[in-house]
């Protein structure tokens, strides 16, 4: 019988404290988290956007354009590429896949789409395009492994962009 009371007045004890800890008030739902200010493209609508180069490069032949994704207000996806004069060749994406594109004739250290993919993952992993400073013919040594001539392609990038205010 003893056992019984004391396992009883244990077994009160505890449901007291635990109502008396209890309360009666629900946990307070937290506040979905906003990125920082600076991370966030302001002003710009969700979409995919392109910008072309008015005419073909009158030495290569070459039109370059960039296409230009926003998802939540941020720069997602960049991709550049360029078309041809005439329709002997396919885009230069589809030429350099092909081997027919080949810059290490002309000394490049990297193909021209591995150097175009480092720019356009620069560009997403920064959201920045406007603040490379470029030499005379275009080029920056701001971005690893980008040898090749790309201010025309972060103007590219704002004509995109304009189209998403």
């Amino acid at each position: 019988m003893k056992k019984f009371f004391l396992f009883a007045l244990v077994l009160m004890m505890s449901l007291t404290m635990m109502v008396a800890c209890g309360s009666n008030e629900p946990e307070p739902t937290p506040e979905p988290e906003t990125p920082p200010a600076e991370d966030v493209v302001e002003g710009y609508k969700d979409g995919t956007y392109f910008a072309e180069e008015a005419d073909f490069n009158a030495e290569t032949g070459w039109k370059d354009n960039a296409t230009v994704t926003v998802t939540d207000g941020k720069i997602s996806d960049v991709v550049f590429n360029a078309t041809y004069k005439d329709d002997t060749k396919g885009d230069k994406l589809s030429e350099v896949a092909a081997g027919n594109y080949d810059m290490s004739v002309a000394g490049a250290q990297a193909a021209w789409d591995v150097q175009a993919k480092a720019i356009q993952d620069y560009v997403v992993s920064t959201q920045d395009f406007t603040s490379v400073e470029f030499n005379e013919e275009g080029k920056s040594d701001a971005i690893s492994g980008a040898t090749i001539s790309y201010q025309h392609f972060f103007t590219l990038i704002e004509e995109a962009l304009a189209q998403a205010k």
